[in-house]
């Protein structure tokens, strides 16, 4: 799939899903005090990895990097619906979209721990 959908666009989305998340009114709260610039590249690597990349996540397991958060459900779902808005206003084919979706989807265990 990453091949199909390509670094950069990987990186437009990831960059573009950010700027939206930090300004969120739902969102938010969740980046105060933290480094846009680096969480981005952070979440390349892995939206990379997670598509199917070449591309090596280097970070905390997803779990530890949610734990304490209290991030629940409605905030999941806001995430994806911000990152679907992201995918269609890129432009990305609504099948690779769906498919970028599920596999974000099935994360969802472990990152809502509220």
């Amino acid at each position: 799939m990453y091949e199909a959908i390509g670094a950069d666009f990987v990186q437009r989305a990831i960059a573009r899903f950010y700027v939206l998340a930090f300004e969120d009114g739902i969102l938010a709260h969740f980046f105060f005090g933290k480094d846009r610039e680096e969480i981005t590249r952070q979440q390349v690597d892995f939206a990379g990895a997670m598509l199917g990349g070449p591309v090596k996540y280097r970070g905390k397991p997803l779990a530890a990097a949610h734990r304490g958060l209290a991030i629940r459900g409605p905030h999941f779902g806001r995430r994806q619906v911000l990152m679907r808005e992201v995918l269609d206003e890129l432009g990305l084919a609504a099948e690779l979209a769906d498919a970028w979706m599920a596999r974000e989807e099935a994360l969802r265990p472990l990152i809502v721990n509220a």
